[in-house]
């Protein structure tokens, strides 16, 4: 019985994982993997025992790196099971972004991140044009979409680990991969001789309430069930 519910868990994770299907489809098949896997007590280390053991490994690239951009990051790595750091390279907008868990994780936080820093990025600058606006507005659409996309994260995790009914202690399965995950990635980055520091906040800067409304508005538009096809090629679609 147990062979049939992992053989479904890999159907629908892989129809969550094809660019070809259609995002209702994709977003559908990863709600429901996530039910399985609580439903009947599973996690995915045991799903994937059923299969040659995926490497981990730190993926990384540089790109936008503003606050605003951080806070995607780190919203979409604990999504897909990664720990995220990053460093400050010669420029002041560019970071290096870096992202580590099972390789397929960490690829598809990055490119999924990629997408939506420049999706955000690029409406925000449309906005402000239109608008007839400067810097400031900017700056808040962007960060009302980014926090946005951060709420949005939060919301399906507690869901995908809310109590189901079923079976006792199902709440915790997925609070436990992630757990398990962290863990394994804090061991991987100290094995390299990493080890991230929390970075301090910065002081808080005026926000124009109706450009981050917009933002917000804009952040739940953007799909978060993009997933990466080919390897480390871009995100379609």
């Amino acid at each position: 019985m147990e062979d049939k519910i992992i053989n479904r868990i890999k159907k629908m994770l892989a129809l969550a994982n094809d660019a070809a299907a259609a995002e209702g489809e994709r977003d559908n098949a990863m709600r429901m993997a996530y039910n399985l896997l609580a439903k009947h007590n599973l996690t995915m280390a045991t799903v994937e025992g059923h299969t040659n053991e995926e490497k981990r490994e730190q993926n990384a690239a540089q790109f936008y790196g503003r606050p605003w951009a951080l806070t995607v990051a780190q919203a979409v790595a604990g999504l897909f099971f990664c720990q995220y750091f990053y460093m400050r390279s010669g420029t002041r907008n560019q970071v290096h972004h870096y992202f580590v868990g099972k390789q397929s994780n960490s690829v598809t936080a990055l490119e999924m991140t990629k997408y939506l820093v420049e999706s955000i990025k690029k409406e925000a600058n449309q906005r402000m044009r239109a608008e007839g606006e400067g810097a400031a507005y900017r700056r808040s659409f962007s960060m009302g979409a980014a926090n946005k996309i951060w709420q949005r994260v939060n919301e399906l995790k507690a869901e995908a680990t809310k109590p189901k009914g079923q079976t006792t202690g199902t709440s915790l399965v997925l609070a436990s991969l992630y757990d398990t995950e962290r863990e394994a990635n804090r061991r991987f980055l100290e094995e390299l001789g990493i080890r991230p520091r929390e970075s301090k906040g910065r002081g808080k800067s005026s926000v124009d309430t109706d450009a981050y409304h917009n933002g917000q508005q804009f952040g739940g538009t953007l799909s978060l069930s993009r997933q990466v096809s080919g390897g480390t090629r871009a995100l379609q679609g």
